[in-house]
């Protein structure tokens, strides 16, 4: 069998190291010359949200064409190789003991159906360069599988392009909730949508009757595409605490869940729900407007299945 290899050069000059990945074919790159990105140094848990880094960026994603290796096997030539360049590892996880969806969903990644991740079978691991005169760097890496094929996921920062933090990353690409018939084309380019003209109040998990267009696009694609897995993830305001909000935003979700299986004809099966409370705003909290924006419910796509 021939072996491909390929090669991913880190982003300073002044390091430069080859990161090979054995059969591997890279499906999809982008690059950031400044920008942000959420980082996860530790296990997700409500009250601790992720690390935020800034400076250029770039995210590949890689294919291996076989399930056969775990993904610690996928990880580790990468793992050998930065740890020989003085690279340390700060941080590292698998499956469940992350946090399960919510440490999922706080990750930055390029989404399906490039990048696909398991929920039950993923391994995270967080490198950084110390500081010795040259500019630092942060790696992470994530491995998961499919059926079929083996998927890595490679995060580089330099700190060559920092900013300073401002939003999470995610505020750069989330569509505007008001923008019509958008969440199917938005959903599979980047792997998540907000559900445009879903009316929550403050401190509401009602979703009341009426005609919800976004959500009949959404029963109607699940049916088309049977093997797909999404993920409902409700979200606040800053009104009260977090644990009301978290509570509040699961139920929210699974709200629209309700709507989609009971209203619709989902199938329960490719449907999850679950809550970020006020963790992940796209606006401020200190206006009315900022505060409407926030309370919303975001599909997530998990998989497109094989």
């Amino acid at each position: 069998m021939r072996w491909l290899a390929i090669f991913l050069m880190l982003a300073s000059p002044a390091m430069a190291v080859d990161l090979i990945v054995p059969g591997g074919i890279v499906l999809r790159s982008e690059e950031t010359s400044a920008g942000q990105i959420r980082l996860p140094d530790n296990v997700w848990t409500p009250d601790r949200p992720a690390n935020v880094a800034s400076g250029a960026i770039e995210r590949t994603v890689i294919r291996v064409p076989s399930a056969a290796r775990t993904t610690v096997q996928l990880l580790s030539g990468l793992r050998e190789t930065l740890s020989a360049e003085g690279f340390e590892e700060v941080f590292s996880c698998a499956d469940a003991g992350c946090g399960g969806f919510d440490f999922r969903f706080q990750l930055d990644i390029l989404g399906e159906p490039d990048m696909h991740v398991d929920l039950g079978d993923f391994l995270y691991v967080l490198l950084t360069h110390p500081d010795d005169g040259t500019s630092p760097h942060t790696v992470a890496l994530l491995a998961s599988r499919s059926r079929a094929a083996g998927f890595v996921h490679v995060t580089q920062i330099s700190q060559a392009g920092a900013v300073e933090p401002d939003l999470p990353a995610t505020a750069e690409v989330t569509p505007e909730p008001d923008t019509p018939a958008s969440t199917i084309p938005s959903l599979v380019e980047t792997g998540h949508s907000v559900l445009s003209g879903l009316d929550f109040g403050s401190g509401s998990a009602d979703l009341g009757d009426g005609a919800y267009p976004e959500l009949e696009d959404l029963a109607a694609w699940l049916d088309e595409n049977p093997t797909a897995r999404i993920v409902l993830v409700g979200h606040t305001d800053s009104v009260g605490s977090l644990e009301a909000n978290t509570a509040l935003s699961r139920q929210r979700a699974a709200s629209v869940a309700r709507f989609l299986t009971d209203v619709l004809g989902a199938d329960g099966g490719q449907i999850q729900s679950s809550g970020a409370g006020f963790l992940a705003p796209i606006a401020s909290n200190l206006t009315d407007d900022g505060r409407a924006r926030n309370r919303r419910v975001e599909v997530v796509l998990l998989s497109l299945g094989e």
